[in-house]
């Protein structure tokens, strides 16, 4: 029996290569997704505990703090605005890397396609090849008990 050889071997496993490559590459970009998202999360937490803590002193509490913590407030929602497009320009990245590790599932799949229809082939070729042994040994018996 003929041992089967995919003539495109190297080209499927580079394949392979790129698409584990993806994946890690897609991998960390959601893990820094989930970190830029967990930041905002946080931010926002911070600024509503700061606006209640505000408005729970804001009888006791002189106009100069007042306006302090009214400042501040400011300045934590322009923190959060930034961390708001860091997110959008992660999760871009995100939507990215996944377009990237489809195609590379896909290339990849192509060829594993091709391999397995090559391996066909090749059975099919050597069951006829089998068949045509069987039919020359037949042949040639059939032959002989004539004679």
């Amino acid at each position: 029996m003929v041992n089967f050889n995919f003539r495109l071997e190297r080209v499927l496993n580079y394949k392979k290569t790129v698409e584990d490559y993806k994946k890690s590459q897609y991998g960390m970009v959601q893990q820094r997704l989930h970190n830029e998202e967990n930041k905002l999360d946080e931010f926002n937490q911070y600024k509503n505990n700061i606006k209640d803590e505000k408005n729970v002193t804001a009888v006791k509490t002189k106009v100069g703090n007042l306006a302090m913590y009214n400042n501040y407030i400011n300045d934590l929602s322009k923190m959060i605005r930034a961390q708001e497009k860091v997110v959008t320009k992660t999760r871009d990245d995100a939507n990215e890397a996944k377009e990237e590790l489809i195609a590379a599932a896909k290339e990849k799949k192509i060829f594993e396609k091709l391999k397995e229809h090559e391996y066909e082939e090749h059975l099919y070729q050597l069951k006829r090849d089998e068949e045509k042994q069987t039919d020359t040994i037949t042949s040639y018996r059939s032959s002989t008990q004539q004679q």
